[in-house]
């Protein structure tokens, strides 16, 4: 059985435990896995140990002489975020295991620990790690669950990920339009024990204010004008499985007193029927507003808040990404080229650049957008920066040219006239949103109305003109 669990010798653990004995006898736990074990007995020198050596693992105490074990975590996770952490405590709760995951913990163990349970969830996490860092595909590009990149920030989305999946908790995914997060939610379901289950979606910022409640209950024969029978709702759908709430956020008040209900009970009534129906889902829930503004603003229920934002899985915009983009740039090149029928195998260095400097803020979905455009109105095996559409088709210095303006290197021959900066700001960020005006609005701060009256009188002068 020892054989099993026996990492090789190269692996590193830090254990941070005050408490002499327990670290000794846990060390004697763990020593038929042959891994190096480093003890140190406070938070400073955990934290100081991290700069002379990565672990693979690190068993952290809760409470600590000089901190807590939650304010050493909070530094792993901002210096080394793909290092997995499980807290030990004999001070345990739902309440701080809930806590820790939602600081990025991977796994918590409740003092005194059985040496089969210390051994086994030891040897799952390190080899879990051990996984995300290897998966690999041919091109030398990290994939996992549909996600392309290898920068820290995924993969410390990827560990929470794999931490949170096999639990029953709901998530909560926040980040910005386009960063993947119906992605992320189909991530956790293929990782759960309900992966062969249903996944089912539904995006309550799509569906109208009078029919989302039957798409997301169902409804029976004659329940309003048009239902001409029974119709299965996505919450007996997903039975067994995930249910998906993407934009939650934009859903109605009204509704969110049936959803809280039925998040609390499992039971839930179709439309127009008086009986109830059961069933067993696990929640994932996404938007790219931040919830808690929006309970302070009155447009999200408290109580609800509380009840699915357990667990928060944060999803980074691609300009956060590091190198990520050129990693899913060239995925994306390779995979359209196919479909498109065309031939193209790599990019100019000055595209790799201009990939690397822009702000992407459609993110992924932008870059996918741009790809297919390119793909598709060009030939060749080399996408060059002249292919590529507007704003990202002209130098770097011109994109930045408001930048430039408000330097501290401007002088009175340069300076531009405001009303021209403004329409540069506004007609780059309508480009860059691939002529969405109402995202384009939302990236400037100021309402779609103020950018249509822009363009009426722009329009209107050069008609003059």
């Amino acid at each position: 059985m020892q054989n099993n669990l026996t990492e090789p010798k190269s692996r590193y653990l830090l254990m941070v435990e005050d408490t002499a004995s327990v670290a000794a006898l846990y060390r004697s736990y763990l020593a038929p896995l042959g891994i190096d074990i480093n003890i140190v007995g406070n938070g400073r020198d955990a934290i100081d140990s991290l700069a002379h050596r990565t672990p693979d693992l690190i068993l952290l105490d809760l409470r600590l002489p000089d901190m807590t074990g939650m304010d050493v975590l909070d530094k792993v996770t901002q210096f080394n975020p793909d290092v997995p952490v499980i807290f030990m405590t004999a001070h345990g709760s739902i309440d701080t295991a809930v806590d820790a995951m939602q600081h990025g913990a991977q796994d918590f163990l409740i003092k005194p620990c059985e040496p089969d349970r210390l051994r086994i969830t030891v040897t799952n996490a390190i080899r879990k790690a051990s996984k995300l860092k290897q998966e690999f595909n041919d091109t030398g590009t990290q994939t996992y669950q549909g996600f392309i990149g290898s920068s820290q920030t995924m993969l410390a989305v990827y560990r929470t990920i794999d931490s949170a999946a096999s639990s029953k908790a709901s998530i909560f995914i926040t980040g910005e339009s386009g960063t993947g997060k119906e992605v992320c939610a189909e991530a956790i379901h293929a990782a759960s024990k309900r992966g062969d289950k249903p996944f089912i979606a539904i995006n309550c910022a799509a569906i109208p204010k009078d029919l989302i409640e039957s798409e997301l209950f169902g409804h029976v024969k004659g329940a309003f004008t048009g239902a001409a029978g029974d119709r299965q709702g996505a919450a007996e759908l997903a039975d067994g499985g995930t249910l998906f709430l993407d934009e939650l956020c934009e859903m109605d008040l009204e509704l969110q007193t049936k959803l809280l209900r039925f998040i609390q009970t499992g039971t839930f009534q179709k439309v127009g029927s008086s009986s109830m129906k059961k069933v067993d889902v696990r929640f994932v829930c996404a938007t790219n507003r931040d919830p808690w503004q929006e309970v302070q603003a009155g447009r999200f229920r408290e109580d609800l808040y509380y009840r699915l934002y357990v667990i928060p899985l944060h999803l980074p915009p691609l300009r956060e990404r590091e190198d990520d983009v050129i990693e899913i740039a060239y995925s994306l090149l390779g995979f359209m080229s196919y479909e498109e029928g065309k031939s193209f195998v790599r990019f100019a260095p000055e595209v790799i650049e201009r990939f690397t400097q822009y702000e992407w803020p459609g993110n992924v979905r932008q870059l996918q957008n741009v790809l297919r455009n390119v793909v598709v109105l060009n030939q060749g095996k080399e996408i060059r920066l002249d292919m590529l559409p507007p704003p990202l088709n002209v130098p770097i210095e011109e994109d930045k040219v408001v930048a430039q303006v408000t330097s501290s290197h401007l002088t009175p021959e340069n300076i531009l006239p405001l009303s021209k900066i403004e329409r540069i700001a506004i007609e780059s960020a309508i480009k860059a949103c691939d002529g969405n005006i109402p995202q384009a609005a939302k990236y400037l701060d100021v309402s779609p109305s103020t950018i249509y009256r822009k363009i009426q009188a722009w329009t209107a002068n050069e008609a003059q003109a």
